[in-house]
């Protein structure tokens, strides 16, 4: 039951979050690239982190399924995709797609990293 809890309450914070985000950046995707990049170096970072924890489980539900999973949007992705498809905007659409895709990963790399340099330090 814990664990539902903390998953839910971090779900509730992630999402929060990510519409403050959302009325800060309007046009082009700028609100989901920049939570999708930043909710992947959370989760890198977290992951490394949570290495550390006597419950790492506990850790995990709250930090990076609820909060990470709450603030993260590939759904939002997945519809702007879409419409710049449906749109004809190829480009836009390659170049959105990619940053997304790529830029999550190496942000998931960086926060990995940096947990294990502040892990050791």
């Amino acid at each position: 039951m814990k664990f539902f809890l903390l998953v839910g309450l971090g779900g509730c914070i992630g999402s929060v979050l990510r519409a403050g985000i959302g009325q800060l950046f309007v046009g082009f995707g700028w609100s989901t690239i920049l939570v999708n990049l930043l909710g992947a170096f959370l989760i890198g970072l977290f992951a490394r982190y949570a290495e550390g924890f006597s419950e790492p489980d506990l850790f995990k539900a709250f930090w990076m399924i609820g909060i990470c999973g709450g603030f993260t949007t590939f759904s939002a992705f997945g519809m702007e995709l879409f419409d710049w498809l449906a749109n004809g905007r190829w480009r836009i659409a390659v170049l959105y797609a990619a940053t997304n895709v790529l830029g999550t990963l190496l942000f998931v790399i960086v926060g990995y990293r940096l947990g294990t340099w502040l892990n050791s330090g």
